[in-house]
């Protein structure tokens, strides 16, 4: 079952009592001329603005449902990883060949500037580099994926730390 962002259902419907609401306000304010006439120009004005806002509110919960999508699916492919292999490789069982450019590796270095980077390799998840430190048993993970590298913690993506480090020591005894 897909999740569903509740931001994004309330903005739909707001959106949709905004348009409603406009709509019932347009026929009262049209019908409240003197002697039985019609206020059609202020009408059409509450009409116009009322579906407006109303529908800004509901393309909003559309681009926010269809971001949540696009996250749910990415979370479940990060995650998804081939029962059949042992190196716990992403889904298909293939490793993922990229490599991180110059600057990236740069950027991982300037973060590690207070201790003795010993590896830098890319793991087998596109944009997340796995990180030795001399001295040190365990590996660290950096993300590469925005503006400058991240270190990904155990607290924050277990799976991931433990994936990769189960990788990483598959790689390393090999």
């Amino acid at each position: 079952m897909e999740k569903q962002n509740s931001v994004a259902k309330v903005l739909r419907v707001i959106g949709i009592a905004i348009m409603i609401g406009g709509f019932f306000f347009a026929i009262i304010i049209g019908s409240s001329a003197p002697e039985g006439g019609l206020f059609w120009s202020s009408a059409l004005t509450v009409l116009f603005s009322g579906f407006t806002t109303g529908m800004l509110f509901v393309g909003f919960s559309e681009v926010i449902a269809l971001l949540q999508k696009i996250y749910n699916r990415l979370h479940q492919d990060r995650f998804e990883t081939s029962a059949s292999s042992s190196s716990n490789v992403p889904k298909g069982g293939e490793q993922k060949n990229w490599h991180p450019s110059p600057q990236d590796l740069e950027a991982i270095l300037e973060l590690y500037q207070d201790k003795n980077v010993r590896e830098i390799k890319a793991s087998p998840y596109e944009d997340y580099c796995v990180v030795q430190i001399e001295g040190e048993e365990h590996i660290e993970v950096v993300e590469l994926g925005g503006f400058k590298p991240k270190k990904v913690s155990a607290e924050s993506e277990p799976e991931l730390v433990n994936n990769l480090q189960k990788w990483f020591n598959n790689y390393s005894s090999s």
